[in-house]
């Protein structure tokens, strides 16, 4: 009788705030009773966004720190305030957007023409953030701010609606698990791709030379990377459209902040990204600096988390059914946790290295599509507590964040380097290099983890959201 109820509840309550959108292709409204309604081939298809878009932002989290420090030679402390200032004013770009979407601004309210048209723009502004400009230090340094923001405009022009594309796709929780799911496997194969074939291709194209390799490689990566970013323009259905927005934008802001789901989902994403830079931006630092080994042990390692999440998220929705969602974020991310303390007091052996580096990020991994999964039914419980709906404007807030802790965490990298005394170009680096650069790779991770494992039990349990409902659907 209870799953009855809840099933009843829901549909009335998506029936009431949700309308089918009229399209070129057939139109299907899920029921909401029957799990895993969307088709395989539109879910390796939307996977497809964050294979193309993680490779690519992925990319400058772990290869332009090296690039602008040891190719361009900026210096570390210049890089670390670049990537933070940057990095911050771009993010501005991501409420606009979301704005916009929630307005209906741009595309009537539509979120795949979006990645129709910035897919390739983005994977131009790749390329040209990999360019060192025959030009005095304070040229190169502007050159490189100027394309750095180009980038992460031109990121939130495709990740903002990409993050909107499950709320307009389907009303199924399940649905939306198994999407953040196919997302997440998509994204560490993007993370995989990259530390497996940037390397390599740098020093094939450049034979050798780093001016050439790293732009002759970006132009290819931009290249592919664009034109599979722009699949799921082409191939997911919005079956469901984005009510426009008439609040004022201090209502909506206000409705997002009471919403406690929203808020505690946002910090620990955004807590996550920190830890991302951290592997992303000193993996090639600690490979060579602290481990001694040549710089593509760490773009290995980069293949190897990639592997690792891929398979953590494969099991992400066979822990959260018999543990729920809280759970399967906190008890991962303690055993990462102890996992990188085995990674830092194991013996230098690469196999050994290799293999609890990769379980730490196996359990990493079954935490993500659990989060994408509870930003969607986070934004749909505001919509119910508050009455204002704020889908676009959540997840570009979702996506600033994001950016703000790419840039803190970037930032974060590099000044890791300054204090630590980093010297480019030498062999053999002073103890304290070595112990700042293992304390930016491994310490901040396990730093994240714990306090992650504590925040995810602030978000309301399954019995609680369905209360919630269950009162808003009495009191209609």
């Amino acid at each position: 009788m209870v799953p009855l109820l809840r099933t009843v509840v829901l549909a009335t309550i998506h029936s009431k705030d949700n309308v089918c959108m009229p399209s070129s292709r057939p139109t299907v409204v899920h029921d909401v009773s029957v799990p895993f309604q969307l088709g395989l081939g539109e879910r390796m298809s939307y996977a497809c966004g964050d294979l193309a878009g993680n490779a690519m932002f992925g990319i400058t989290g772990s290869y332009l720190l090296y690039f602008y420090v040891n190719v361009c030679g900026l210096a570390a402390g210049q890089v670390a305030i670049l990537m933070l200032a940057a990095r911050v004013v771009d993010s501005v770009a991501d409420p606009c957007i979301g704005y916009m979407i929630d307005r209906r601004r741009l595309f009537r309210g539509r979120v795949g023409p979006y990645m129709k048209w910035f897919s390739l723009p983005l994977g131009l502004a790749l390329l040209l953030c990999f360019i060192r400009l025959p030009v005095g230090a304070g040229g190169r340094l502007a050159w490189a701010y100027g394309t750095y923001l180009l980038m992460g405009i031109m990121f939130s022009m495709v990740n903002v609606p990409y993050g909107v594309l499950p709320n307009v796709m389907t009303r199924n929780g399940r649905d939306r698990l198994s999407l953040a799911m196919f997302r997440m496997m998509g994204a560490t194969g993007g993370t995989f791709f990259m530390g497996a074939v940037t390397l390599p291709l740098v020093h094939w194209l450049g034979g050798g030379n780093e001016r050439i390799g790293y732009p002759a490689a970006m132009a290819v990566i931009g290249l592919l990377g664009g034109l599979v970013l722009m699949v799921p323009a082409f191939t997911c259905t919005e079956r469901y459209v984005l009510q426009p927005a008439h609040n004022p934008l201090r209502v909506m802001l206000a409705s997002l902040l009471r919403n406690r789901a929203w808020v505690v989902v946002t910090v620990v994403l955004s807590l996550f990204y920190i830890n991302l830079t951290a592997f992303y931006g000193l993996s090639l630092y600690y490979a060579t600096a602290v481990l001694g080994r040549p710089a593509t042990f760490g773009g290995l390692l980069i293949s190897v988390m990639g592997i690792g999440k891929v398979l953590g998220v494969t099991c992400s929705g066979w822990l959260v059914r018999r543990i729920g969602q809280r759970a399967t974020v906190a008890v991962p991310y303690v055993l990462s946790a102890l996992c990188l303390v085995m990674f830092v007091c194991a013996p230098n052996r690469p196999v050994l290295l290799g293999t609890v580096f990769g379980l730490a990020c196996f359990f990493e991994g079954m935490t993500l599509p659990v989060f994408y999964a509870m930003i969607a039914d986070a934004i749909d419980l505001g919509a119910v507590l508050t009455g204002v709906r704020a889908a676009g404007l959540a997840y570009s807030i979702n996506s600033f964040m994001g950016k703000v802790a790419w840039a803190a965490g970037g930032a974060l990298s590099a000044a890791m380097l300054g204090w630590g005394g980093y010297v480019s170009g030498l062999a053999v680096q002073s103890p304290q290099a070595r112990a700042f650069i293992c304390m930016g790779f491994v310490g901040v991770p396990i730093f994240i983890a714990c306090v992650s494992a504590v925040l995810v039990w602030f978000y309301p349990s399954e019995d609680e959201v369905m209360a919630i409902r269950l009162r808003a659907h009495a009191g209609a």
